[in-house]
């Protein structure tokens, strides 16, 4: 069985942006990058073959072929940009947090609902493996009953 492999474009080059990138080419295809810093998208496009912009308008012009957008721009944007994309008719996967309150996270959800679409907010240590292993430990009971739990975690 052939797994087609999810479009993706790919809004704010920074750090962030840029390691998810490589995880997005991995297990789809990084078709657009878009951030206002020219060198950022033009670095960013070069090395993964995307094409390039410079303003998410033209961008959610452009693209017809995504299926998802990806929202990596600064947190007070990530309402902005995402409900841009929802209502541009893509799904969005969205850095956390969501949105910088309630109200805006609210108007994401309702975005997403009328447009029919998926708003799905990054929730990337599922997939680390000392999180896994913990998780693992926990559910097989190795560890007993857990009455309390204090984590550190470092980036």
């Amino acid at each position: 069985m052939t797994t087609k492999k999810v479009n993706f474009a790919l809004i704010g080059c920074g750090r962030i942006g840029s390691r998810h990138a490589e995880h997005i080419q991995n297990n789809g295809i990084l078709q657009a990058v878009c951030d206002t810093v020219k060198e950022k998208a033009n670095e960013l496009g070069k090395r993964y073959g995307a094409r390039v912009y410079y303003s998410l308008e033209d961008l959610l012009k452009a693209e017809s072929s995504l299926d998802v957008v990806s929202v990596y721009t600064p947190n007070r944007l990530h309402a902005k940009h995402s409900i841009q994309a929802l209502k541009a008719g893509f799904n969005v996967l969205c850095e956390k947090p969501l949105a910088i309150n309630v109200y805006e996270c609210g108007e994401m959800i309702k975005a997403a609902e009328r447009a029919n679409k998926r708003l799905f907010v990054i929730k990337q240590n599922r997939f680390n493996p000392p999180v896994d292993a913990v998780k693992q430990a926990i559910e097989s009971g190795k560890l007993g009953r857990i009455y309390s739990v204090q984590l550190s975690c470092f980036c």
